[in-house]
């Protein structure tokens, strides 16, 4: 078999074979009624999703906990991480739902939040929601050679993405900045950190095992450029709101994550596998010996992900959010929403049947993890079923760099989502 090299600086990276197994024309179809009919059915979930949500509560319910964060930051920055006086401040909207609802973001957020919370909430939810969507959607969508309407609706109906959307959750920008990252790793690293670096500032729980995956490839200027990037938005919001933020937010966070792990409306939605031993708090062999298991796990994800050579986009996804989640104490249903490209990656790189089988039950795996209470199961079943399909697909979306002549040789047509 003939391979193709790419050399970006000193470095050469091997894609895989462009010769591949096909599947017969009589599973082929199958294999595209299944995928058709999955999406539809995932778009009546999701519609049933959305019905019962707003006959509960507001939409942007989530932007309302940011946008009320950012508004007492500019007005009083000592009451951020005092949760009672941002649960009065969302009364306006939420009525007697205003409990139990901090701000538990870093200060280094309010660079954003705090720019939001000038204009009336119903318009900043909007714009933040609307640019959060564009941005996310447009970053997937360069991702592939050519437009794949089914790819982009594969994504759009799985419910954590639904219900990050109907929130106005800030999944949607960390997956932007993210792909971002992935998709100018070789070719632009330093601007490719900087976005991670905004990403972890954003939001460090998520992307925990960042540092860790970029060491373990070799990418030290986009290591600096995340250092650059996150600590230039903390040095912001030290300057802007001082440092009185930064010390309560490190005092209130281990209290806050015990607080969620206790609380049967946070707690039902936690994908993290810490969940399943959240009632030890942190005591006990049992629960200690379930946290190295899950970290060691992670580790292991990230770094044989990213030391190897050839590792698509999809791939690097995969492990970094993945790893990340296991190792985070705290990863919620809708931030499934940042693996949603990689699970459709692999259906859209599937090239024979077991390739099709693991990218299919990866898939269904992550539309679970997007439900209330059994999320955390389906989020270990994903990261089961991609773990053992990486690599079988197609390089769908590896890199950048590519031509769009090597674009098209590399990623042929896309079987599923024809």
């Amino acid at each position: 078999m003939k391979h193709a090299s790419l050399r970006e600086g000193n470095q050469v990276l091997d894609r895989v074979p462009t010769a591949r197994a096909t599947l017969n024309p009589a599973l082929d179809a199958r294999a595209r009624a299944v995928t058709s009919a999955l999406i539809i059915l995932l778009a009546l979930a999701a519609i049933w999703l959305l019905i019962f949500k707003l006959a509960r509560q507001p939409p942007f319910i989530d932007f309302l906990t940011m946008w009320t964060g950012g508004r007492v930051a500019n007005v009083e920055p000592s009451e951020l991480y005092n949760f009672a006086s941002i649960d009065r401040a969302q009364a306006w909207l939420l009525g007697d739902m205003a409990h139990d609802r901090p701000f538990p973001y870093p200060p280094s957020s309010l660079v954003i939040f705090g720019a939001l919370a000038r204009p009336p909430f119903w318009v900043s939810a909007v714009v933040w929601s609307v640019s959060g969507l564009v941005a996310y959607f447009v970053a997937v969508w360069r991702l592939t050679p050519r437009p794949q309407p089914k790819a982009l609706a594969a994504i759009a109906v799985l419910p954590g993405v639904v219900w990050a959307a109907l929130a106005g959750q800030s999944a949607f920008v960390l997956g932007a900045l993210v792909l971002a990252c992935l998709s100018q790793l070789e070719r632009r690293p330093l601007l490719a950190g900087l976005a991670l670096g905004a990403a972890i500032a954003l939001k460090p729980s998520v992307l925990v095992m960042a540092p860790i995956a970029l060491i373990a490839g070799g990418h030290w200027r986009a290591l600096a450029g995340a250092a650059a990037g996150f600590l230039g938005l903390v040095a912001l919001s030290i300057a802007v709101y001082g440092i009185a933020p930064w010390i309560d937010w490190l005092t209130i966070a281990p209290g806050y994550l015990a607080q969620i792990s206790a609380d049967p409306k946070y707690r039902s939605n936690i994908i993290s596998p810490v969940v399943l031993l959240a009632d030890l708090h942190r005591r006990g062999v049992v629960f200690l010996a379930w946290r190295t298991v899950s970290i060691a796990a992670a580790l292991l994800l990230a770094v044989t992900t990213f030391r190897r050579v050839g590792a698509t986009l999809g791939d690097r996804l995969f492990a970094l959010v993945g790893a990340s989640f296991l190792a985070s104490p705290y990863a919620m249903n809708y931030e499934t929403t940042l693996l949603a490209p990689a699970a459709a990656m692999a259906l859209a790189g599937a090239r024979e049947a077991r390739g099709w089988i693991l990218a299919i039950l990866a898939y269904i795996a992550l539309a679970v993890a997007g439900f209330p209470y059994v999320g955390v199961y389906g989020f270990m079943a994903y990261l089961a079923f991609a773990w053992i399909g990486r690599g079988k697909g197609d390089a769908s979306a590896t890199f950048d760099s590519e031509t769009d002549e090597d674009a098209s040789e590399v990623h042929g047509d896309t079987r599923y989502f024809a």
